[in-house]
């Protein structure tokens, strides 16, 4: 495309200039690079993942944040995360909300173009996001009637602006604006969503290169010769393949037949014995997630010291170490690298069996109680690694492998909890309402404190001070009040190939690297 370079593209340069000026003062061994001290290759970047990243085609409002990685090149979005990890605007050039915060009005940046030479226009956003009921588009679900997130109305105010009216007060909203649900697609792709099976429609500076292509085995991401934006890229291409087993995706690392990959926890140390490079985010916790936090299942479950009691039944470090070795256990629902970690959790809700059969005796319930929770493969041994601990303070749980993808999911309505899920909190307005007030909340409870942490988060602004006394009050009254049982510190380690890429950075807690962050080695 051809456009004025965003915000995010700035940050990019000022890094890549930064990176150029170390090179300059680095003798020809320094830097992790070839002995002979020569540039690194920068002509094609393979990246090995452990999905394949365009399994429904290449409609990205198809998709989660965990593709963000394969389609922010190709595709731009109202709104970024930025190198820090904070919401930053791409499309956008200024955003303001009403004064009763129920609307919210977005300038465009119309430089941006599409492959038939379509600018960037209020109607074409406006297309995109009417298109917010479909259901195809899982991205959009939130902003559909009835969603957590509902937008009730699209108003095109003039050539570059729209203005986004939603059911409810929604401060800091741009936080939902970035991708998946923030991409804006052509206007091809957009009056007919069938033709991004096989053709993306984004006005990033990347393309498929359909020729080099092979879908579910390997996409070849190139620069578009007019792109400004392209320059951004310090690559000349970029190729993804999907290795699904994380051996084989090990080996392919160390070996070099991929350049970077995202690994499991477990096999960091046969990257680390062969020499390869190795980094890793701890931005992700694992939590078991509860549905009924308002007794409507059970009178129980409306009661904290309940769930206190499950979340100190658990022997963390145990259940880490035989379940899922090289993780962090902890009692936080915030991430070890967030402003509002906080370390006391840890040992207020250290394993103690005695004060868990307490608390239920406090609560009514010297006797204990029974439920029922649906597994599936991937949730089967996480249940029967914690049942014991639970049923060491007279809560019996009865395991039930799910029938159907359709009995899974109609667990959040008729048991009273799920899990484990991960969440990453680089947008905690997302988990609070999208999650533990969204989809998670089908009996509709309703909790002052966490509503009123977040709400003191999104007003915070710039106020880092304030962001992080929200952040830690967010984080006790999810935890104390048990509207999440974190389990453990989930690790995203990856790969890479030191002689060729500089060590990786993430954009805040999330998993994956911004792409047009991965460097060549210096």
């Amino acid at each position: 495309m051809s456009r004025t370079t965003t915000a995010r593209g700035a940050a990019v340069i000022a890094a890549v200039a930064a990176s150029a000026l170390a090179l300059s003062a680095c003798s020809g061994s320094g830097g992790g690079g070839s002995e002979s001290g020569a540039a690194a290759d920068t002509s094609r970047l393979i990246i090995g993942l452990d999905s394949d990243q365009a399994a429904l085609g290449y409609d990205p409002l198809r998709y989660g944040s965990g593709q963000r990685m394969f389609f922010e090149g190709i595709y731009d979005s109202l709104f970024v995360l930025d190198e820090e990890g904070e919401v930053a605007p791409d499309l956008v050039t200024n955003f303001e909300y009403s004064a009763d915060q129920t609307q919210l009005t977005l300038d465009l940046d119309t430089s941006a173009t599409f492959a038939d030479g379509t600018a960037l226009s209020a109607e074409l956003v406006k297309e995109n996001l009417d298109a917010r009921d479909n259901p195809d588009l899982s991205a959009y679900a939130g902003f559909a009637a009835g969603g957590e997130n509902e937008i009730v109305d699209v108003a095109v105010v003039d050539d570059d602006s729209v203005t986004l009216t939603f059911a409810a007060p929604k401060p800091g909203f741009e936080s939902n604006l970035v991708f998946p649900a923030g991409v804006i697609v052509g206007p091809t792709g957009a009056a007919d969503r069938a033709s991004l099976d096989s053709t993306a429609d984004g006005s990033g500076p990347l393309t498929i290169d359909e020729d080099a292509t092979v879908k579910g085995n390997s996409y070849l991401l190139v620069k578009k010769e007019d792109a400004e934006a392209a320059a951004d890229y310090p690559f000349d291409s970029y190729e993804f393949r999907p290795i699904l087993d994380p051996q084989a995706r090990v080996n392919a690392a160390i070996s070099g037949e991929v350049d970077i990959a995202n690994i499991t926890s477990d096999t960091q140390t046969q990257v680390e014995s062969a020499g390869t490079g190795l980094v890793a985010n701890a931005g992700t916790v694992v939590n078991m997630l509860p549905f009924d936090k308002n007794g409507s299942l059970a009178p129980q479950w409306a009661d904290p010291r309940v769930w206190q009691a499950l979340s100190i039944a658990i022997d963390r470090e145990a259940y880490v170490n035989a379940v899922h070795p090289g993780e962090i256990p902890t009692a936080n629902a915030l991430p070890t690298d967030s402003p509002g970690f906080l370390p006391e959790l840890d040992e207020e809700y250290a394993y103690d069996p005695d004060a868990a059969i307490a608390l239920l005796e406090e609560a009514g319930y010297p006797d204990g109680f029974a439920f029922d929770f649906t597994i599936n493969q991937g949730s089967q041994r996480d249940l029967e690694a914690l049942q014991p601990y639970w049923a060491a303070i007279g809560v019996e749980v009865t395991l039930k492998n799910a029938s159907s993808t359709e009995e899974l999911f109609a667990a959040v309505q008729t048991q009273p909890l799920g899990g484990p899920i991960p969440l990453t909190w680089t947008n905690p307005a997302g988990n609070v309402f999208g999650v533990l007030f969204g989809f998670a909340n089908f009996h509709g409870a309703e909790n002052a404190e966490i509503q009123g942490a977040a709400g003191a988060y999104a007003a915070a602004g710039d106020d880092e001070a304030a962001q992080e006394t929200a952040l830690t009050d967010l984080n006790r009254a999810i935890v104390d009040n048990g509207w999440l049982i974190p389990l453990y510190n989930q690790l995203s380690p990856w790969a890479y190939n030191t002689e060729k890429v500089a060590e990786l950075t993430f954009p805040g807690a999330e998993p994956f690297p911004i792409l047009a962050t991965v460097q060549p080695a210096s």
